[in-house]
């Protein structure tokens, strides 16, 4: 049985107060442009969890994706956020495609680390098409 496209789901969206559903439906996309969405909101993941274990995790998920797709939206200020901006950077690191969405004005490194679109939706499907081809 052919496996789908692994895509990690970069981004601040872990902070939102509904992102199990946001990953949901996120998931729910992915999975209807035959990509496997891999998240890095897992609710295994409790609040006691160290940093050192997400972040190993994270990168584990990144490893095994053949592609990232990342909210570069302005977070917490005028940039976006930096865990998301350090995926980006492992990912191009380790050849992977990027699709970035809601960037507004980011550095000239960032915009050549990722190809951008303008929704996440319309990033999932640059990112399908990439993949598939």
């Amino acid at each position: 049985m052919p496996t789908r496209p692994r895509v990690y789901l970069a981004g601040p969206d872990v902070f939102r107060p509904d992102a199990a559903e946001h990953f949901a439906l996120m998931a729910a996309v992915c999975e209807r442009l035959g990509l496997e969405a891999l998240s890095p909101f897992d609710a295994s993941i409790n609040a006691g969890t160290s940093p050192h274990t997400i972040y190993a995790k994270n990168m584990e998920l990144l490893r095994s994706a053949q592609g990232v797709v990342a909210n570069l939206a302005p977070f917490r200020g005028a940039e976006p956020d930096s865990g998301t901006v350090f995926e980006v950077g492992v990912a191009s690191a380790l050849g992977l495609p990027v699709v970035g969405y809601g960037a507004k004005g980011v550095g000239v490194i960032l915009v050549s680390a990722a190809t951008l679109a303008p929704t996440a939706e319309d990033a999932l499907q640059v990112m399908a098409g990439r993949l598939k081809s």
